[in-house]
């Protein structure tokens, strides 16, 4: 994925370029398809409802507008503690 900054920076760095249009057009591109959330993992969302339940969780985040990323740290979040020995 390329950060908001690094894509600005790499825009910079092209403008010396004698095709710098069309590699600016590319950067901009990739910049829009890693801000394109892909929908989470089924598994991981069930998972996320079972535990709210578990838990009497009444007012439930809506998991499948989340990212994969977020609903882990969620159920991290919520689950609970666990002794490591």
């Amino acid at each position: 994925m390329i950060a908001h900054k690094d894509s600005l920076v790499l825009v910079i760095a092209l403008l010396p370029h004698p095709q710098a249009k069309e590699l600016a057009n590319l950067v901009n591109q990739l910049h829009q398809d890693s801000q394109r959330k892909t929908p989470p993992e089924r598994g991981l969302v069930a998972r996320a409802l079972n535990l709210a339940e578990r838990q009497g969780i009444k007012h439930k985040p809506y998991f499948k507008g989340m990212a994969n990323e977020d609903i882990l740290g969620w159920i991290d979040q919520h689950s609970p503690n666990q002794e490591i020995n």
